[in-house]
């Protein structure tokens, strides 16, 4: 039986940990972590192991050379260019494809019954099996959803907090048929996850998911290393770990299980090791220091030095009475000088020197985790000034878009002296990240994004502050909030400190854009393909100040509106996205109500597909299906669906759908009172649960009870008589609940049965 192992990885969310070598090569109790998957296979009878390489290869091959001294025999393939996890796969069995072989991650903790699975595969007669392991925490796995026969029959490849609708997570273990494997180009950059795998369901291959009692653990970042030692001391895992000898008897010296001593670990008096402490091969502890919760790793803590949670990497060396605290990571060869104190969530990159008697957090660890996420859905990021949204933070998150998007980066803002602060440390992480800076003058969130829709900027920023809080709105090249996979690579970097400085000699200069909110207004107020000949006054107005409301006005003005008082036309008031109009003696026409009129003109001008935001109400898209318009969603529907948004920013910006709804008022000879008249009553009633267990969970179980919902980003569900949707809230341990209703009433029941029901749900799962 073949095997390929995956050895390619360069582990840059593990750093520093990783930092001087390649991840699978990362040392776990005293060997290479890869090490243990080949022990694992040689167990199952996989003794042909194909390796896939590509970060510092050498180090790999220097080690296990030909795989004699492991009782394997193994061969080497090394990617000029990453070919992705299938790619790499096809070159490795390159001459190999006629039979069948498993596929084995090598930086991944396991004892999985790789025997099992191989069976499970051959009764099936599938021409993939996917191993799976269920977890907790899924956001950071690629999520496999399979039916009751164990067929796959969905793939979310790294789920929002909106998308956790199982708990069955991909483990990277795959077993592929000759079938499979011929279906990869060769010398092609190709994923499993993303590229094969769905490409078979399409295809209605079969595919087929093994879930695994057994333990699995990716040890994706530090945290997640450090549980995985905790896990294996606590015999979760089966491992083959070193044969140590006993800690010598020392006075004073204190060794709390479970704890890992390894070979030649100098002791010193008055010493505590443990509970849960991996005291690597080679590290010596002097008098009286302490080693808690972490991993040494062949690090040296001189007398009263102290580590608790941390990891110490090789080499490294706290001096007298230094103590590293939970979350920090120290990199090899690194040296924190006496009495320093290296705060919680720190890194340490190798080599590095702090000074005797510092206090360190972020200032030399290349990033400090400050958020559970950065952003809230929507592509914005909120938080208090000089709380949740620092200086530091955001020159992190600056230096993590340069790293991101490596081009032009739009920045502008409006408010008060928080905003101009959070947008000049915004400048100079892009500036230090090597990205240029485009300044511009807008002075609204969807003027930004309108500016770089129009100069097909990569990504625009603007910081708006809202009285005491910071909105950070962020936009693509399309006007769009960025994709979760953008969303994904600027949390990682800004959280886990990935970025990296530029070379000074490379910085950039910034340049400006101005004049757009002249450009803005005459672009919303651009008459549609079916206006009216003529510019036929119409009457409305704009209610308040400031700039929103001065652009909306301009817009307004340009495509034919005039204002004549108070009491006659629309009176419309507009605040950052939000938009809404009083009508007069009738209650005001909010935004999913103006969206609503929005699709009564659309239909009655010929137009035949519109496409709506994720949020907006369910009960528009049954407004439109009566009137002949197919609805799209926007994350729901795809590249269909944003191509829409693209050609239809009425649909998603005030000031185009505003100037929007008044050409079609001139268009069909009506007014916006009488269009609201026309829709059938629809009511929202909004509200948010705290729980106190896993978010995750308390999803699943909804999607299981609601079996015919949309599962998108939330939940969204057809209930007594109107619709609910339920998601998550990323920035605190909270569902929020919307509901729609024919009635006030109606709305407001269904909302406060499901926050009875998430209660329920919460509180039994807690005490389970």
């Amino acid at each position: 039986m073949r095997a390929v192992m995956l050895a390619g990885g360069a582990g840059t969310r593990l750093r520093p940990i990783s930092a001087e070598c390649p991840k699978p090569m990362v040392r776990f109790f005293d060997k290479p972590v890869m090490e243990y998957g080949i022990e694992l296979l040689r167990r199952h009878g996989f003794t042909d192991i194909h390796i896939t390489l590509q970060t510092m290869p050498q180090k790999i091959t220097d080690y296990f050379g030909d795989g004699t001294a492991k009782g394997v025999n193994l061969r080497y393939s090394t990617e000029k260019e990453p070919l992705g996890t299938a790619g790499g796969v096809r070159a490795a069995m390159d001459g190999f494809l006629d039979g069948t072989v498993l596929v084995l991650s090598g930086d991944a903790v396991t004892d999985i019954d790789l025997t099992a699975a191989w069976e499970y595969h051959r009764s099936r007669r599938a021409d993939a099996t996917l191993v799976l392991s269920r977890r907790p925490n899924v956001l950071e796995y690629g999520l496999v959803m399979t039916d009751t026969g164990g067929r796959v029959t969905n793939f979310i490849e790294k789920p929002s907090h909106g998308q956790v609708f199982t708990d069955t997570v991909n483990t990277g273990i795959y077993i592929l048929s000759p079938g499979a494997l011929r279906r990869i180009p060769p010398q092609t950059a190709f994923d499993f996850a993303r590229d094969l795998f769905p490409q078979m369901l399409r295809d209605n291959m079969s595919l087929y998911g093994y879930v695994s009692d057994r333990y699995w653990c990716d040890i994706g970042d530090s945290g997640a290393y450090l549980q995985c030692c905790r896990d294996v001391l606590n015999g979760k895992a089966r491992l083959d770990l070193p044969v140590c000898p006993p800690p010598p008897a020392i006075p004073g010296l204190t060794v709390a299980q479970p704890s890992y001593i390894g070979r030649s670990v100098t002791l010193g008096q008055d010493v505590t090791v443990g509970p849960y402490a991996v005291i690597g091969e080679g590290s010596r502890l002097g008098d009286g220091a302490s080693a808690e919760f972490c991993v040494l790793d062949g690090a040296v803590l001189e007398a009263r030095a102290s580590c608790r949670g941390a990891f110490i990497g090789r080499g490294a060396i706290l001096k007298e009475g230094a103590s590293v605290r939970e979350g920090a990571a120290v990199g090899e060869r690194a040296v924190i000088g006496e009495n320093a104190d290296v705060l919680e969530g720190t890194r340490i990159w190798p080599r590095k020197r702090i000074e005797s008697g510092a206090r360190v957090s972020g200032s030399v660890s290349r990033g400090q985790v400050l958020r559970g996420a950065v952003f809230d859905g929507g592509g914005t990021v909120r938080g208090l000034p000089h709380v949740d949204i620092t200086p530091d933070f955001c020159l992190k998150l600056g230096l993590s878009a340069a790293l991101a998007v490596k081009e032009e980066i739009a920045l502008s803002w409006q408010g008060g002296e928080a905003a101009s602060l959070a947008a000049l440390a915004l400048e100079a992480g892009v500036t230090a990240g090597g990205a240029c800076v485009i300044r511009t003058d807008a002075l609204t969130p969807s003027c930004a994004a309108f500016a770089g829709r129009i100069y097909a900027i990569p990504l625009s920023i603007f910081v708006r502050q809202e009285g005491r809080r910071l909105v950070l709105h962020f936009s693509d090249r399309d006007g769009l909030p960025p994709g979760r996979v953008l969303e994904r690579k600027l949390e990682s970097h800004t959280l886990h400190g990935d970025a990296e400085l530029a070379d000074p000699q490379a910085l950039r200069p910034f340049r400006t854009v101005s004049g757009l909110a002249e450009d803005y207004a005459a672009a919303a107020a651009a008459p549609p393909c079916w206006a009216a000949n003529g510019l036929t006054p119409v009457t409305a107005s704009v209610s308040g100040g400031g700039a929103d409301a001065d652009i909306l006005r301009r817009a307004l003005s340009a495509a034919g509106c005039v204002s004549r008082g108070k009491d006659d036309g629309p009176i419309f008031q507009i605040s950052g996205l939000s938009l809404s109009a009083d009508l007069g003696n009738c209650p005001k026409a909010d935004l999913p109500r103006l969206l609503g009129m929005m699709i009564l003109i659309e239909a009655a001008c010929g137009t035949a597909q519109l496409c709506l935001p994720y949020d907006a109400p369910a009960c528009l898209e049954d407004i439109a299906a009566r009137q002949g318009v197919r609805v799209f969603r926007a994350e729901r529907d795809g590249e269909k669906a944003r191509s829409l948004l693209v050609h239809q920013p009425y649909m998603r910006d005030p000031v185009f759908l505003a100037a929007r709804l008044i050409h079609g008022c001139r268009k069909l000879r009506t007014t916006l009172r009488e269009l609201n008249e026309a829709l059938p009553a629809f009511f929202l009633s909004a509200g948010e649960v705290p729980i106190d267990t896993d978010q995750g969970a308390v999803m699943r179980e909804l999607a299981r009870q609601n079996p015919n919902a949309e599962l998108v980003e939330g939940i969204r569900a057809r209930t007594h008589g109107g619709w609910v949707r339920v998601a998550p809230l990323p920035s605190r341990r909270s569902l929020r609940i919307v509901a729609e209703g024919a009635s006030e009433e109606l709305a407001e029941e269904i909302r406060a049965d499901f926050m009875d029901k998430i209660r329920t749900l919460s509180d039994g799962m807690c005490s389970t």
